[in-house]
């Protein structure tokens, strides 16, 4: 079988809201609705539709709907007794840039990529003398919350485990996107970040994950475009916590305000305060508790966006920077979710030399652990004629495994029909993103080696066996230190 090599170059998650417009031309936006009990009231949707909103998305265990209605919605909605925050739901989408590389040339076998490629999973494991230790087993489940899992992809298959699911409705992100009919069994990758994650958890072949004999579950959030709202996230962080899985691994996140928000209708031009609280955040924190509540640890990337996170007015000035453009007004502070939230490990990212990754977020407080993510330091001080060189990536970025997949539109370009799958690939990466699945990796060995424990021993776990870096014990750029599994499959 022919393989294929893609370079992906994804340096950010970038955040937006997306505004439509029905038949007539009234503006529509996706508002996020937060009751004030964690359980739906029974005249649910009889009260969104009295309050001129219909029902998309509902979270029955946290009390929380998605709803469709004109911008006023947010106004009259928080005048009802029983919701306490509606607000625009905030949206992630995933950018990509590739170019394919031909190995047909390479001898492709048993981890031959992992010998030749993946110092990041060689710095985790030491070597590879962690494998040696544990490399853990299908009565640990660690659930991926991304773009889906290549179910073709022979590195990928040993280890998926039943129960994955997918929340990407149909018609897609945009609503344009045919391949998409809502099949909750539909959790094949289109866009190829889940892929490139779940390798770096359980990879197992050509490459191999921190954890190749792991278990684990797709719970599908974005499709080809690779955008999701955080409510779709939310659900399947429940949906995970439900089906008893023990790691929730989550490679993006989005940027919540705690204050006032503002939204400036572009039809009317008025400015509507839209409450205090957005609830994007709330919703993070509640699926957050119960996924504690039910025994899964949730390990979330910190963000690619070079900022201290901890220092919430400048996280505020910077979700202006980029909500404005749609309308809105943060005041107040503003923080990461779910990276900021107390039970969940955030996860910076390092280079092959241990140095924060020139993108990656950090803050005091705000970091728990570090892992490789990859850096592109090498990359800008490399003429732009000499970048191509596979040489480039593989000494800074990190390889894993993708499909080869390519949309097909409809004849005036606005209409994707279906999906060419080409064949299984590999992918040079970097992020936040890739420095995650292997803290949830290490997470995972952690339960492989002492039995299930609470989400928190887990984590008190993981940063006590991390291998200090940069300034001697704690500090804002690694938290405890990097990941390490040789570590944490050696405590007693």
């Amino acid at each position: 079988m022919r393989k294929a090599m893609i370079i992906i170059i994804s340096l950010c998650v970038i955040l937006t809201a997306v505004v439509t417009a029905n038949a007539s031309g009234e503006t529509k936006l996706n508002f996020t609705v937060v009751f004030k009990s964690e359980r739906l009231p029974d005249n649910v949707h009889d009260l969104i539709s009295g309050l001129g909103g219909k029902i998309l998305t509902t979270i029955p265990e946290i009390g929380v709907v998605q709803v469709e209605a004109a911008p006023a919605f947010a106004r009259t909605a928080l005048k009802s007794r029983e919701i306490q925050s509606a607000t625009p739901s905030l949206v992630e989408v995933l950018p990509k840039d590739h170019r394919k590389i031909d190995t047909s040339s390479l001898n492709i076998g048993d981890a031959a990529l992992y010998n030749m490629y993946q110092w990041d999973i060689k710095r985790v494991t030491q070597n590879g003398s962690a494998f040696g230790l544990g490399t853990g087993s299908h009565d640990v489940v660690v659930g991926v919350i991304d773009t889906g899992v290549d179910l073709n992809h022979p590195d990928l298959q040993a280890n998926l485990v039943g129960g994955s699911k997918n929340f990407v409705p149909a018609g897609g992100f945009y609503g344009n996107d045919l391949s998409e009919t809502g099949n909750i069994a539909d959790v094949q990758d289109r866009f190829g970040h889940g892929s490139h994650v779940t390798g770096n958890i359980a990879g197992k072949g050509s490459i191999l994950g921190v954890a190749p004999d792991v278990g684990y579950r797709s719970y599908r959030v974005m499709g080809g475009t690779g955008g999701s709202y955080s409510t779709w996230i939310a659900q399947a962080m429940v949906a995970a916590a439900n089906d008893g899985t023990d790691i929730i691994s989550i490679s993006f996140t989005g940027i919540n305000i705690k204050g006032q928000v503002w939204y400036t209708d572009p039809g009317t031009g008025e400015k509507i305060r839209l409450g205090n609280d957005i609830a994007d955040y709330l919703v993070y924190m509640r699926a957050a508790n119960y996924a504690d509540r039910k025994g899964s640890l949730i390990v979330a990337a910190a963000g690619n966006d070079a900022l201290n996170s901890s220092n919430k007015k400048d996280v505020t000035d910077y979700a202006n920077g980029i909500y404005g453009q749609y309308g809105y007004t943060f005041v107040g502070a503003s923080l990461p979710a779910p990276a900021s939230l107390p039970n969940v490990v955030t996860v910076s990212a390092t280079g092959p030399d241990d140095q924060l990754a020139l993108y990656s977020n950090y803050g005091p407080g705000f970091i728990d652990v570090a892992a490789p993510g990859g850096d592109y330091r090498l990359y800008l001080n490399t003429p732009e004629d000499e970048r191509t060189a596979e040489n480039v990536f593989a000494k800074e970025f990190c390889l894993s495994s993708v499909p080869f997949i390519e949309p097909v539109y409809s004849p005036d370009q606005t209409v994707i029909t279906g999906y060419n799958y080409r064949s299984p690939g590999y992918a040079f990466n970097i992020g936040t993103s890739m420095a995650t699945p292997k803290a949830s990796a290490v997470a995972a060995l952690i339960i492989s080696r002492h039995g299930k424990l609470p989400p928190s021993r887990i984590k008190e776990m993981l940063q006590k066996t991390a291998e200090d870096i940069g300034k001697t014990g704690y500090d804002s750029s690694f938290g405890h230190g990097m990941v390490s599994s040789s570590n944490a499959l050696g405590q007693k």
